[in-house]
C-alpha cells in the first residue's frame, strides 16, 4: 500500500467534504429566506399590507464621485421608489465631471432630491465614509438607506428591504446585488471574488452581536452597496465617524454594529437592486485588490485564500487530465488509481453544484463556469497583490486619492 498516496487522498477527501458542507450551507440560506422577493402589490398599484400608522421616513443617500454615466440611473431609481415618506441626498464628493451638473438639473424637478457638495476631503478619512457621514449631519429621517452610484434600484427596493428589518427586527440590513455585467472580464472575475468573501462571511447572519461574537463583532458582514439601518442605531455606533480610517466602509461598519449589540442581517437581493461595480480588466484587479484588502485585513486571511483557491478549486483541473491518462494507458485496474479518480470527479462535482448555485444567486452568467479555472488563477493574482499592498506597499490609490495604510490595513492620519 502506497501511504503517501493514501495520505494524499484522505486529505482530498475532506476539500470534498467541506464543498459539501458548502453545499448544505446554501441550502440552509435559502431555507431561512435569505433571498428576498419584491413585495406584491394589489390590482391598484398600492403595497399589500399597509398599515393604518404613518410609516417611517427613509432617506436615501448616494455618494458619487466622478459618477456621470451612471448618477442618472441611480437617481431614477431611488425617485421611483413606491414608498410614500422618502426623500434622497445625492452627496457630491469633489466630483470633476458633469456629476453634479446631473444631480442638479433631477434636483430641479424632483423636490425629494437634495444636492450636497463637498470640496474637501479631511486627513484621516476615507472618501466615501466622509460623504456619507457629512449627509447624515444634515438629516434626520427614522431610517438611513446607503446607496453606490453604479446601483439601480427596483421600486420595491426600499419598501421590501425595510418590512424585512421589521419582520427580523433587525436594525442594519444589508442586501447583496444582482450581478449587471457586460464585458467578457466582468463576468470572469467579479462572481468568483464575491464567493472568496462568501467564504469568509457567510456565518454573519448567525452570529449574534455583542463583543463575544467572534471578538467584539469580528465576522459580522455589510454589503456597502446596500446598507439600511436606523437613525438611532446609526447615531448609537458613531455612524461612519467611527470607521472613518478603515479602507472600505461596510465590513467594519458591520463589526462596529455587532460590537455595541445591534442586531444586523445581510440577505439577497437581486431582484431589488442591481449593481455594476467596474466596467474593464484594469477597474476590476484595483477594486478588488482595495476590497480584499480592507475586509479581509489580515495576511493570513489572504494566505489562505489563495490556498483554498489553488488547492480547493484549481487541483482537479491539474489532476484529472493525468488521472484519465493513467487509466487508458494501465493495463490492469489499480484500485489506488480508480480511487483517486472518484475523489476528482466528486471534487469536480460538488465545487460545480456550490459555483452553480451561487452564480444564480446574483444572477451571474453560469456559461463562464466553463472557463472556470482561468477565473481562479486570476483571482489568485489579485489577492496575492493585496498581500502585497499589505505586506510592502502600504498605500492604496482611489478615485484619484490615495491612502497610506498601518499594518491593519487602516489609513494613517
Amino acid at each position: 500500500m502506497d501511504w503517501t498516496t493514501l495520505t494524499l487522498l484522505a486529505g482530498w477527501g475532506v476539500i470534498c467534504n467541506v464543498w459539501a458542507a458548502l453545499l448544505y450551507a446554501q441550502r440552509v440560506a435559502l431555507r431561512q429566506g435569505i433571498m428576498l422577493k419584491p413585495r406584491k402589490r394589489t390590482e391598484d398599484g398600492t403595497p399589500d399590507e399597509a398599515g393604518a400608522d404613518a410609516p417611517p421616513s427613509v432617506c436615501i443617500v448616494i455618494p458619487a464621485r466622478n459618477e456621470a454615466e451612471s448618477i442618472e440611473a441611480s437617481l431614477s431609481g431611488a425617485l421611483a421608489q413606491d414608498y410614500p415618506r422618502l426623500r434622497v441626498v445625492v452627496v457630491d464628493d469633489r466630483s470633476e465631471d458633469a456629476t453634479a451638473a446631473v444631480a442638479d438639473a433631477m434636483a430641479a424637478k424632483d423636490g425629494r432630491l437634495h444636492v450636497l457638495r463637498i470640496d474637501h476631503l479631511p486627513a484621516g478619512w476615507l472618501g466615501k465614509s466622509h460623504a456619507l457621514w457629512t449627509a447624515t449631519r444634515q438629516v434626520t429621517d427614522d431610517w438611513l438607506l446607503f446607496v453606490d452610484a453604479d446601483c439601480t434600484l427596483q421600486p420595491e427596493a426600499v419598501q421590501t428591504a425595510l418590512d424585512e428589518a421589521q419582520r427580523r427586527d433587525v436594525s442594519m440590513l444589508s442586501l447583496w446585488p444582482g450581478h449587471l455585467a457586460e464585458s467578457f472580464w466582468e463576468h470572469m472575475l467579479i462572481p468568483l471574488c464575491a464567493a472568496v468573501m462568501a467564504l469568509w462571511f457567510g456565518r454573519a447572519n448567525r452570529r449574534r452581536p455583542g463583543p463575544r461574537s467572534g471578538g467584539g463583532g469580528r465576522g459580522a458582514f455589510a454589503n456597502g452597496q446596500f446598507i439600511l439601518i436606523r437613525r438611532d442605531a446609526y447615531e448609537k455606533i458613531g455612524g461612519h465617524e467611527s470607521v472613518r480610517r478603515a479602507i472600505i466602509e461596510d465590513v467594519p461598519l458591520a463589526e462596529r454594529a455587532s460590537q455595541m449589540g445591534v442586531r444586523c442581517w445581510t440577505a439577497g437581493g437581486r431582484d431589488l437592486v442591481g449593481v455594476r461595480m467596474y466596467k474593464d480588466l484594469v477597474g476590476i484587479c484595483d477594486g478588488w485588490t482595495r476590497i480584499f484588502v480592507g475586509a479581509l485585513r489580515s495576511k493570513t486571511k489572504l494566505a489562505l485564500s489563495i490556498g483554498w483557491l489553488m488547492v480547493g478549486s484549481l487541483l482537479p483541473f491539474v489532476i484529472g487530465p493525468y488521472l484519465v491518462y493513467q487509466m487508458i494507458v494501465s493495463p490492469k485496474i489499480d484500485p489506488m488509481l480508480w480511487a483517486t479518480a472518484a475523489t476528482c470527479l466528486s471534487h469536480l462535482v460538488l465545487m460545480y453544484l456550490v459555483s452553480w448555485r451561487f452564480w444564480k444567486l446574483g444572477y451571474c452568467d453560469r456559461r463562464y463556469l466553463l472557463l472556470y479555472p482561468i477565473s481562479v488563477v486570476v483571482v489568485s493574482a489579485l489577492l496575492a497583490r493585496a498581500f502585497w499592498w499589505m505586506l510592502i506597499k502600504r498605500i492604496v490609490g482611489w478615485r484619484k486619492t490615495y491612502y497610506t495604510l498601518d499594518s491593519r490595513a487602516m489609513i494613517v492620519d
